[in-house]
């Protein structure tokens, strides 16, 4: 069974939980209209901390996330994450992949997983070969040799 690191996610999915970018927003300004209707009503100075803290706050960090997911703000992170998810596999395999293989055990793409292979080669991890029936593969010498095994 491949572990790609969330087995700990699936038995405790309550803590990693969080709201869509558009439910915070909403809610925001929910709460921000529900706190300021009591704050004009009562007239009490302390309801502007329900306001801002509840409403407001969570709207703008709910807009700033959702324009971050829309212009890509994640990328070096789900970049980070593919490398390891290669370097992860390539050690499973002794240090021979291809991208098909890859892309059949992970969430990557063909596509992606020859992009970060072409990547991890250009730094020196690793070596493209292509074998006498024509395959090409993709090989880590530190993971074949045993020097992190």
């Amino acid at each position: 069974m491949e572990d790609n690191g969330n087995n700990h996610r699936k038995k405790h999915p309550h803590k990693y939980h969080k709201k869509t970018a558009e439910a915070s927003i909403v809610s925001g300004i929910g709460f921000a209209i529900a706190f300021g209707v009591v704050w004009i009503a009562t007239k009490q100075w302390y309801w502007v901390f329900p306001v801002v803290f509840a409403g407001i706050l969570p709207a703008v960090k709910g807009l700033e996330r959702l324009i971050r997911n829309k212009t890509g703000g994640n990328k070096k992170l789900d970049e980070a994450f593919a490398e390891k998810a290669v370097l992860k596999f390539a050690k499973s395999q002794n240090g021979i992949i291809t991208p098909a293989m890859i892309a059949v055990s992970t969430s990557l793409t063909i596509d992606e997983a020859e992009k970060m292979l072409e990547k991890l080669a250009g730094k020196g991890y690793a070596s493209m070969q292509v074998t006498e029936d024509g395959r090409v593969q993709y090989e880590f010498p530190e993971f074949i040799n045993g020097i992190d095994n």
